[in-house]
């Protein structure tokens, strides 16, 4: 690798936060012609920015940062003054622009995959920790279907809710499942709505679904025991369907250890001690471990469960139900948004 490519590379890795991650390094110089990282490095800026600051023709530009965006590499920032292309600074979702693309495993391979997983969890899951509940960018979404009193179930909270109330939905392969490859679950599980799906669906990454579709293959995943996810925020504009096994969430929890990585849904687990038949169900299907039993019916410990109600949902004997146990107010007011990555204007 040459030393200016080197750089190049350098202040792209360090704007993600990995500076000196030579994993990372190697994986955008694997993606990257050296031309292509100096335009990167010299972000933000329109086509005639750059090729004004850098002394290059300016069609050749446009047409190299037109590619990059295809490629999820750069973003696309719309402004009252015209478009200017931007790189993210959030690893994880630079990570999932990649990923969520088939072109780049048929090019480049497993290999490519296996130093995505390496990346992850040698490294960026070690930044998964955050010690404010409202700093934590995820959340659990609930089955509302066994909630005990639906009435305390606000519409942000409700998977169905929100695929009906979006005016375009999109479908994406799960970039977790692509990287880790640790189970058989299916990969298209991954949902966007409106202008997050639109930009999906624009890069030909995602499938444009109808409600009814969307609908079909949240029933699907809730059977398969996935836990559905969003942003936490009272303004989603995505759903997941996560195994313990390969989310950058549920896997930092479950197999990495760390304690405040997402918020658990607003609701909780309870067992109705004399319905329960004690036959392991509940067990089998949690994926943090807070549902037991020892020596007679399922006990929930309140630490661990995070509120997904896939317990309750294949309970035979109906004896889980999930009960309100924090106020609405739990769920921050929109800090933060991958609306507000792929468009940080708002246009």
């Amino acid at each position: 690798m040459e030393n200016a490519k080197r750089d190049y590379l350098r202040t792209i890795a360090g704007r993600l936060g990995f500076p000196n991650s030579e994993i990372l390094i190697g994986l955008l110089d694997t993606m990257l012609s050296e031309r292509e990282a100096q335009w990167m490095a010299h972000l933000p800026g329109t086509p005639h920015d750059l090729a004004e600051r850098l002394g290059q023709d300016e069609g050749e530009v446009a047409q190299g940062l037109a590619d990059l965006y295809d490629r999820g590499l750069v973003l696309l920032e719309e402004a009252p003054e015209g478009s200017r292309y931007v790189t993210t600074e959030n690893p994880g979702w630079f990570m999932d622009l990649i990923l969520f693309d088939t072109r780049y495993e048929e090019r480049y391979g497993e290999a490519f995959l296996d130093r995505w997983r390496e990346f992850y969890n040698k490294e960026l899951v070690h930044t998964y920790e955050h010690p404010d509940p409202e700093a934590r960018p995820w959340r659990v979404i609930p089955i509302v279907e066994k909630v005990e009193d639906t009435r305390s179930i606000l519409p942000f909270e409700q998977v169905a809710g929100l695929v009906r109330q979006a005016e375009r939905i999109s479908v994406q392969r799960c970039p977790c499942r692509v990287r880790e490859r640790a189970c058989d679950n299916p990969l298209e599980t991954c949902f966007a709505f409106d202008h997050v799906a639109e930009y999906h669906i624009r890069r030909g990454v995602g499938r444009e679904v109808t409600v009814e579709e969307a609908l079909d293959i949240l029933k699907r995943c809730e059977e398969l025991g996935l836990v559905h996810t969003t942003e936490n925020t009272d303004r989603p504009t995505v759903i997941c369907n996560c195994c313990s096994c390969c989310c950058v969430f549920l896997r930092a929890i479950t197999v990495h250890g760390k304690q405040a990585v997402m918020e658990e849904s607003r609701f909780q687990a309870v067992v109705d001690q004399g319905a329960c038949i004690a036959c392991g169900t509940c067990e089998e299907r949690c994926h943090f471990g807070a549902i037991r039993r020892r020596e007679g019916p399922a006990q929930v410990d309140a630490a661990l469960c995070m509120g997904c109600g896939l317990c309750a949902s294949t309970c035979p004997a109906g004896a889980i139900t999930l009960v309100e146990v924090k106020d609405p107010t739990f769920i921050p007011k929109q800090q933060w948004s991958l609306l507000d990555e792929i468009l940080p204007e708002g246009g």
